[in-house]
């Protein structure tokens, strides 16, 4: 049974805080919308406001709203792909702009090389969309930066074209 609990205004302006920390982005747009937290394993729902009316228990998790984000014991928010979808077009900062060869290999499940010293969480950006969220991860036996991941294996593209 999952157990979500409705952010209270100051947990709220928490995250709306770490939003634009991150990824630099006026989260005004968001004020019209609920927060909910999913207890257990930390996930971020954004909610229609009249979300705070229901019986929360009695609904589903896919029923309450969408799944946007992850809270990170480190204070930083990990987007999913529809997050980065929803909030990418207002991030000023942390994005990640990839290549066709890149992209190809991303939506396969794979990390990726890069060259960067931007560290946290990245919006991954191909052709003006938005595909997800990535962290680069310092390889000290190698001293190579690649880029981890976070598409479920559910969501790889299989197909070789």
């Amino acid at each position: 049974m999952f157990t979500f609990k409705l952010l209270n205004s100051k947990e709220r302006k928490r995250v709306l805080e770490q939003l634009e920390a991150q990824f630099g982005l006026d989260p005004s747009f968001l004020k019209k919308y609920a927060f909910l937290l999913q207890e257990t394993k930390q996930r971020l729902y954004l909610a229609n406001a009249n979300i705070v009316e229901e019986d929360l228990e009695s609904l589903r998790p896919d029923a309450l709203g969408l799944y946007f984000g992850t809270l990170i014991p480190n204070n930083e928010i990990r987007l999913t792909i529809e997050g980065g979808q929803l909030l990418g077009p207002f991030a000023t900062k942390n994005v990640l702009e990839l290549d066709d060869e890149q992209f190809r290999h991303w939506i396969r499940g794979n990390a990726l090389d890069l060259a960067t010293e931007q560290r946290g969480f990245l919006l991954l950006k191909h052709n003006n969309d938005y595909c997800g969220c990535g962290k680069p991860v310092l390889d000290e036996k190698h001293g190579t930066v690649s880029l981890h991941n976070y598409i479920p294996k559910t969501r790889y593209v299989r197909s070789d074209d």
